[in-house]
């Protein structure tokens, strides 16, 4: 018999610690309520029973809320994920990046959307377009995304783990067109502003698909200092509170159907509060403080019965350099012992500001750097090691023994990036580092992609954004 050794993160919140949290989120919904300024919206929902209209502010009872809580559905979640098969988020459709020649901060290009979306087909990644088309008439510039990850990708921009945040119900449409033609999925998402805001825009969208069978997230950002308590789990409280009235409304809406749709709660943020530096005033990834959202994320998430998708693979570093690598591997390596198998956002750099080719390898290797340690090791129960090693004796090695020879590919992981080389072989080999490396590796990626969508596919996307060019750019 064989045991499984493994390590992971215990402690941190009690199981009264979120109850305690919970019952405040839901004095919150009940007493503060969530600001919606859309009349057709409010008129959908103010017959249902639990529901209190206050002008624009809705109010929810406890038990309305936790009706929604449990009809979330994450049955599209993709079901080859899990801890020994981690996956990966890259994107979320960045306006700059870093020219992997000049390695210069420039504005990203439709080239860079089809370069990196090849890449992320190449390693299998799940997530938005991972760059803006700046080289593209603004209100063609989401649509050009889904287009490109479409023909250029098998699940990138595809799935739960896809967040589109469409910006108006016409854009939202041509996406819909457009996910429809391609065979993909497609659905909108609710984003709040904090404090308990749900701005006319997102409201909109929902009302344009009310009675369609399409999926409807929501997410929240509360920022501690700013839009949030500055205390973490203070912010919390105020993270649950939010994401849980805005499930509720979308809950009732979709009740509200004749065809009854489903509801999801958007994963990729899933249940989080977010730090703020307030020497810089800027909103903070990657920090200590950002690290601990996430371990209390893991928690509160297991709580609720979401996935765990951590935003890990996030920080204020600009460059591939030491500050990125440090601040993605130590929170990707305490998410993943607190439990989580999708890491997000690869590539990004400066928050939110930067996509790098190179740091988008990086993040890969971080992952399966940090997956071999979660893996852990075998104990035989029999110890037959102890006869290995008697058997070996005195001051030989184990260089050639058969045990050596069968199992080295499974004990050790063989990087491609942080690879462990001596002095002499890493100058034999051009004496490039990391950043370097990764370089090489996308572009022989890119170079050998051979995916394409089906032409009949390319040919009515092209018509879509044919159209979608002439109607929203008059």
């Amino acid at each position: 018999m064989m045991k499984k050794v493994k390590f992971h993160i215990e402690g941190g919140l009690s199981k009264r610690d979120m109850e305690k949290m919970w019952e405040g989120a839901l004095r919150l919904i009940e007493e503060l309520g969530l600001r919606v300024p859309h009349r057709g919206i409010r008129n959908i929902i103010s017959d249902f029973d639990g529901v209190r209209i206050e002008n624009d502010i809705v109010k929810f009872d406890d038990e309305l809320v936790s009706k929604a809580v449990s009809h979330q559905d994450y049955s599209d979640f993709p079901k080859e994920l899990e801890p020994e098969n981690p996956g990966i988020v890259a994107g979320a459709y960045i306006k700059n990046v870093i020219d992997p020649e000049t390695g210069q901060i420039r504005p990203a290009n439709s080239q860079d959307l089809i370069d990196c979306t090849k890449i992320c087909d190449e390693y299998g990644f799940y997530g938005p377009p991972c760059v803006r088309p700046n080289d593209a008439p603004v209100e063609l510039q989401r649509i050009l995304m889904y287009k490109v990850s479409y023909e250029y990708s098998r699940v990138h921009a595809h799935g739960i783990l896809d967040v589109a945040g469409w910006l108006n119900a016409r854009e939202a449409r041509y996406g819909k067109e457009m996910a429809d033609v391609a065979g993909k999925d497609f659905r909108i998402d609710l984003w709040l502003i904090s404090p308990f805001l749900a701005p006319e825009e997102g409201l909109d969208i929902l009302y344009e698909f009310k009675d369609e069978p399409v999926d409807m997230n929501v997410a929240t950002m509360p920022v501690t200092g700013t839009t949030a308590p500055i205390n973490m789990l203070d912010a919390y409280v105020q993270s649950l509170a939010e994401l849980f009235s805005a499930l509720t409304l979308i809950y009732l809406i979709n009740e509200s159907k004749k065809s009854k749709g489903r509801i999801r709660t958007v994963v990729v943020d899933s249940i989080r509060a977010y730090p703020f530096d307030m020497r810089y005033a800027s909103f903070v990834y990657g920090s200590a403080e950002d690290l601990l959202g996430t371990l209390y994320q893991a928690q509160l998430n297991r709580y609720f019965g979401i996935p765990l998708v951590a935003k890990s693979l996030l920080t204020t570093g600009k460059y591939p350099d030491a500050h990125a690598a440090a601040e993605k591997a130590a929170h990707t390596m305490a998410a993943m012992l607190s439990g989580a198998f999708v890491f997000a956002n690869a590539g990004l750099l400066s928050v939110d500001e930067i996509y790098s080719i190179q740091q988008l390898l990086i993040d890969y290797e971080i992952v399966q750097f940090c997956k071999r340690v979660v893996r852990g090791d075998e104990l035989r129960d029999d110890l037959a090691c102890v006869d290995l090693i008697k058997e070996t004796g005195h001051g030989r090695t184990f260089l050639d023994h058969e045990t050596t020879y069968r199992d080295f590919k499974k004990c050790l992981w063989d990087p491609e990036i942080f690879i462990h080389s001596t002095l002499i072989q890493w100058q034999e080999r051009g004496s490039k580092g990391p950043a370097l490396l990764a370089k090489d590796i996308g572009q022989n990626k890119i170079r050998n992609h051979s995916y394409r969508a089906d032409d009949n596919v390319i040919k009515e996307m092209n018509k879509i954004y044919s159209r979608a060019a002439r109607e929203l750019c008059e």
